[in-house]
């Protein structure tokens, strides 16, 4: 097969090739906790209820990153005489996804995260916080199916009319928080990172003006939502669990959780 021949094009044809790019600061997180954990975060005395106040908690995202991914190999040889190749044989995921987030002045965004940390360790749950404050304290954990759930990455543009794609990362839950500095030299805002360890990731691409997907809204409504994504232009992807499959509806408004 000969190799690429040299090609003309002008400038106009340029731009609109090298210049519509797609641009980093252009996303949106959506976290849904499980239902146990966001009882849990409302009933505790923190000051924060989800259902009214989770959106806020997504526009404060200040970073996070798209995952990778990669294939465990197993390296043949001499199969033919001299050559050594690779074959996979496993795909595998990034361990954990990272967040950042600026934090309010409410603390809220700390609150929400370490409730979830709290509830899985059984801080609150199975003692109170004056109880774990003794040195003899022990941790109960939680079963796993009650503190993991699904989160989404949408990325988009700000025109709307190109396609978007969200990432959901299947079975997450926080695994770390990082430490917050702290200096009374030059202030500056107040960051908050969360690490978030997931199975693995789906990707899916879908078009920001679509107003109704394929599905029957009527054979949907009856499953649990278990995801949902603000993908602009006035429109919410809803992610339900029905029969233990995903099916995703796309609707003007937000439901009521």
């Amino acid at each position: 097969m000969p190799g690429a021949s040299p090609k003309s094009f002008s400038t106009g044809a340029l731009k609109s090739k090298i210049l519509n790019l797609a641009q980093t600061s252009v996303y949106q997180v959506m976290i849904q906790p499980p239902d146990k954990v966001k009882k849990f975060i409302n009933s505790s005395n923190r000051k924060f209820n989800y259902d009214k106040e989770g959106e806020n908690i997504e526009l404060l995202c200040h970073e996070t990153s798209l995952p990778g991914t990669t294939f465990a190999t197993h390296e043949v040889t001499n199969d033919y005489h001299g050559v050594s190749e690779r074959m996979a044989y496993r795909r595998q995921f990034d361990s954990t996804i990272d967040m950042t987030f600026y934090v309010d002045k409410e603390y809220k965004i700390i609150e929400f995260f370490d409730g979830w940390m709290d509830y899985i360790s059984g801080v609150g749950r199975t003692g109170t916080k004056e109880q774990y404050k003794n040195q003899a304290a022990t941790y109960r954990m939680s079963y796993p199916k009650y503190y993991k759930t699904n989160i989404s990455v949408t990325k988009f543009e700000k025109d709307l009319r190109d396609k978007a794609m969200t990432y959901t990362f299947v079975g997450a839950f926080p695994i770390s928080i990082n430490n917050i500095p702290l200096s009374y030299n030059t202030s500056d805002i107040t960051r908050f990172s969360v690490s978030f360890s997931y199975i693995r990731y789906t990707r899916e691409r879908h078009n920001t003006t679509q107003s109704v997907n394929s599905f029957s809204l009527g054979d949907v409504s009856r499953g649990d939502i278990v995801g949902v994504v603000n993908i602009g232009n006035g429109l919410f992807r809803i992610e339900r669990l029905l029969n233990g499959q995903i099916i995703t509806e796309v609707s003007s408004s937000r439901p009521t959780l």
